[in-house]
């Protein structure tokens, strides 16, 4: 059993999380062994989402007064969160490629947006282009427009070029 200290201290630290977090999806760990739940673990730190199992009580307690109280109701039987501050995908995205590895893995719920995800929308969370991968799509796209416009400021320059080299060529094949 916790104590009053421990318990206020948990709430204390998801009330701080909860504050500010960009997408959430709640999992069921209930059926997974240990070293199941440590390789979950290990997959969500690595895509630097933030993980931790929660009492319900406490977790719904932590969700009221914020843009989270969507999911409150979801807080059922043992309940897993993995969330993260600023990449409102990664989450979604560390979960359902973890579920791929064990179909036993369960995704309740998720949060982004202001909106509650059901596992589908989860699903579809995770199917879309990350905060790093939109960022890199935008700086190609920009790049590429830039590398066409200087491709075309050079070609009357390179053309001109090529004129002379062949009529310099022309001439040293008549000279010899």
């Amino acid at each position: 059993m916790t104590d009053r200290a421990t318990k206020e201290e948990q709430l204390a630290f998801l009330k701080n999380e909860f504050k500010d977090v960009a997408a959430m999806v709640l999992t069921s760990v209930q059926g997974l062994n240990a070293s199941e739940v440590d390789a979950l673990r290990r997959n969500l730190h690595t895509a630097g989402v933030n993980f931790r199992v929660v009492k319900n009580t406490l977790a719904k307690k932590a969700t009221e007064g914020t843009q989270l109280s969507v999911i409150a109701e979801d807080f059922k039987q043992v309940t897993a969160i993995a969330w993260h501050k600023t990449d409102p995908v990664a989450p979604a995205k560390a979960v359902t490629d973890f579920k791929k590895s064990l179909e036993t893995f369960q995704v309740k719920a998720g949060f982004q947006g202001g909106n509650r995800l059901d596992a589908e929308g989860v699903k579809a969370l995770a199917s879309m282009p990350s905060l790093p991968e939109l960022r890199a799509q935008l700086l190609g796209t920009i790049n590429g427009v830039a590398s066409k416009l200087l491709a075309q400021l050079n070609a009357p320059g390179q053309h001109v070029a090529s004129v002379l080299q062949a009529k310099h060529d022309a001439d040293e094949k008549k000279a010899a």
